[in-house]
């Protein structure tokens, strides 16, 4: 009996996936919103680059998700999950429902 042969996912479509389950899970409502869902959220981050003016004022953060393979950042900024994985780039938008933004801006005035 003959097994049909599933086609592989190519760097692109497995970083278009990728930013895409990052994006759902930051639309997702069902955390608990506000500061705790964020807070739980930003366990995964590596890294947060804070986008200020030039009074140094919040306007949004790069978080580093994802490096070494692929890199992926979420830009509160844009809101955007931006992917890069070789010559392969990915955005994917999403909604802030878990208040990412809003904890990001909390924690950066307490610098």
């Amino acid at each position: 009996m003959k097994t049909a042969k599933r086609k592989e996912e190519t760097c692109e479509e497995k970083l278009r996936r990728m930013c895409k389950n990052i994006a759902d899970d930051i639309s997702n409502d069902s955390h608990d919103g506000g500061i705790s869902g964020a807070s739980r959220w930003m366990e995964g981050v590596y890294d947060i680059h804070y986008l200020v003016d030039r009074e140094k004022r919040y306007m949004g953060c790069e978080l580093l998700v994802a490096g070494g393979g692929p890199t992926i950042w979420v830009n509160t900024w844009t809101n955007e999950v931006e992917g890069y994985w070789g010559g392969d780039r990915v955005t994917w938008a999403f909604r802030d429902e878990i208040g990412l933004d809003d904890y990001n801006e909390e924690m950066y005035n307490c610098i």
